[in-house]
C-alpha cells in the first residue's frame, strides 16, 4: 500500500499528537493508555523483545517505525477484507485502503471484524451508513464506554 503523506500525519495525530515520551530529540517509552506494554512514538505498542528501545530512537527511527507498523496493519487489513469478498486489497480506491489500515493499526484485525456494517459500508461506497458506524469507544478503568472523541472527530475529518 502506497502511504500518503497526509495519512501518516492524521496517524501521528491521533496516535500521539501531544507527543507523550518525546523530549524534542528522542522518543522514549511511555505508559499504553489501554495498559500492558510501554508504547513509544506513534502508538508503537513494545514488544518483549523490543527492550532495546527503552534507550530511546530518534524521530526519523519513530517515523519509520509508524511506517513499517502502518505496512503490517494494511496486510491484517487486506486479510479482513477478504473475509468479505475483496480479494484485491490494492485494487481499492486509495481513501477505502487507508480507513481500513487505520482501523486495523488502532484496533488489530479482530477489531475491525467487530464492524462489519462498517466495512461492508465501506466497501459499498455507502457513506450513510459509513456515518452510522464509524465511531470507536473504550472502556475506562472502572468498566464504563466512553467515545474515542478526539479520534473519531479527526477520522470524520480525514474521510468524510
Amino acid at each position: 500500500m502506497l502511504m500518503r503523506g497526509e495519512f501518516i500525519e492524521y496517524v501521528k495525530l491521533v496516535e500521539n499528537g501531544g507527543k507523550a515520551g518525546f523530549d524534542g530529540e528522542t522518543w522514549f517509552p511511555h505508559t499504553s493508555p489501554e495498559g500492558g506494554n510501554d508504547t513509544i512514538a506513534y502508538g508503537h505498542k513494545l514488544k518483549n523483545d523490543e527492550s532495546w528501545m527503552k534507550v530511546g530512537i530518534s524521530d526519523m527511527d519513530a517515523e519509520n517505525l509508524l511506517i513499517a507498523d502502518l505496512q503490517i496493519a494494511a496486510e491484517g487489513a487486506s486479510n479482513v477484507i477478504s473475509e468479505f469478498g475483496s480479494s484485491d486489497f490494492d485494487a481499492l480506491c486509495q481513501n477505502c485502503q487507508e480507513i481500513f489500515t487505520d482501523f486495523v493499526f488502532n484496533l488489530g484485525s479482530g477489531g475491525l471484524r467487530k464492524f462489519p456494517k462498517f466495512v461492508t459500508g465501506t466497501l459499498d461506497h455507502d457513506t450513510e451508513i459509513m456515518h452510522q458506524e464509524y465511531k470507536r469507544f473504550y472502556r475506562n478503568g472502572y468498566g464504563e464506554l466512553k467515545e474515542l472523541e478526539h479520534r473519531n472527530a479527526e477520522f470524520a475529518k480525514m474521510f468524510f
